[in-house]
């Protein structure tokens, strides 16, 4: 049960906003690596943390329409941290609004 709720704090530092160090990176990709529940709950809570502004940014660079961005920029999100196409260090970037072209590239599905 501790464990579990480890995880779950992992988790909900990742989605807001807060720069996780690099041991609970790797946990939480190990956790959204073999859950798929998990992955559905962290797309969930990623979405949620978008207000307008955040809505209109993701949907210009999603190509979605903007009430669609959140959940697609954060299915984007997830899927490159599970697959390591994201590393930590884009993720400290993402977090501190640092965009560089590869993360640009992973929100827009290229």
């Amino acid at each position: 049960m501790r464990a579990r709720i480890v995880t779950v704090m992992i988790a909900i530092g990742l989605l807001t906003g807060c720069v996780p160090t690099r041991q609970d990176y790797d946990a939480y990709v190990t956790l959204l690596q073999g859950s798929s529940r998990a992955r559905s709950e962290a797309v969930k809570d990623c979405a949620k943390g978008f207000d307008a502004n955040g809505r209109r940014g993701a949907g210009i660079v999603t190509n979605v329409s903007d009430k669609d961005a959140p959940r697609v920029a954060c299915e984007r999100f997830v899927a490159a941290v599970v697959s390591g196409r994201l590393t930590y260090d884009d993720v400290v970037d993402v977090r501190q609004h640092r965009f560089t072209p590869k993360i640009i590239r992973i929100f827009q599905g290229r």
